[in-house]
């Protein structure tokens, strides 16, 4: 008996311990697992997060209505400065694809009016590639160019007279004086990225004579555009967009 009775608390000593190990192991699995769930976010969060809050790395989207600029350090940006200081020292030709001024090629002799007048250059970017086009216009007479560097040659881009000027945002304005009566004529010209015209807009001012034709006011008073007379408020609101703009950006330089 007293046997029997030994091996009944020794069983239940036993089992009293399997339980309270059972107990503390169900413990510490509880723990474990309720500190993981606190440092790792579930995926519902982290779809949130990447979806509508990209991270600083991300690239920006660039429209398609803005020109890819290429870097000034670009092999074709110094391509095109070489082939310019050539162009301008005499040993290389520009091609005049549509024969505009030439039968097809272009001398730098043929444009300057050296030693007589002086000629100027600038180099500005007008189609927005990010590569200069060079731009020519003597001191006095001539016409105004704009050569550009397209797959490795020198090519007219745009020929016009030498009243016209290059403007910061790439457009051209044509500003001529002129008399009987006192007038000032314009135009503003807006070319593609070939050189070709997409819009112009002309307008002016005059001094307006009596009947007779001889005798002028002190001032503008007659206001056109295109071909339609307008008041002078109506004239400098239509205006005020294109004669605003700056051309301080383009700096001319002597060959």
């Amino acid at each position: 008996m007293k046997h029997k009775h030994f091996l009944r608390n020794t069983l239940f000593l036993l089992l009293s311990t399997i339980f309270l190990f059972s107990l503390n192991a169900c413990g510490q699995s509880s723990s474990t697992t309720s500190a993981i769930a606190d440092t790792v976010p579930v995926s519902s969060e982290l779809i949130k997060v990447n979806s509508e809050q990209p991270s600083d790395s991300s690239s920006a989207q660039t429209s398609a209505a803005e020109p890819s600029a290429k870097s000034n350090d670009s092999p074709a940006f110094e391509e095109a400065l070489a082939a310019y200081k050539k162009f301008l020292a005499g040993s290389m030709n520009a091609q005049d694809l549509k024969q505009e001024i030439s039968d097809g090629v272009v001398k730098i002799k043929d444009i300057s009016l050296e030693p007589d007048f002086k000629t100027y250059y600038a180099l500005f970017d007008m189609n927005g590639d990010g590569i200069p086009e060079l731009h020519l216009r003597p001191v006095v007479g001539g016409s105004y160019l704009i050569f550009t560097y397209l797959d490795g040659q020198i090519v007219l881009w745009h020929s016009g007279p030498d009243y016209e000027s290059p403007l910061n945002n790439g457009a051209i304005l044509y500003e001529r004086d002129g008399a009987a009566p006192t007038h000032i004529n314009y135009y503003y010209l807006v070319l593609d990225s070939n050189g070709n015209e997409t819009s112009k807009v002309n307008f002016s001012k005059y001094h307006s004579v009596d009947d007779s034709g001889k005798t002028e006011s002190a001032e503008y008073d007659v206001f056109m555009m295109e071909d339609k007379e307008v008041s002078e408020e109506e004239w400098n609101s239509l205006t005020k967009d294109y004669l605003s703009n700056s051309s301080d950006l383009i700096v001319w330089k002597e060959i």
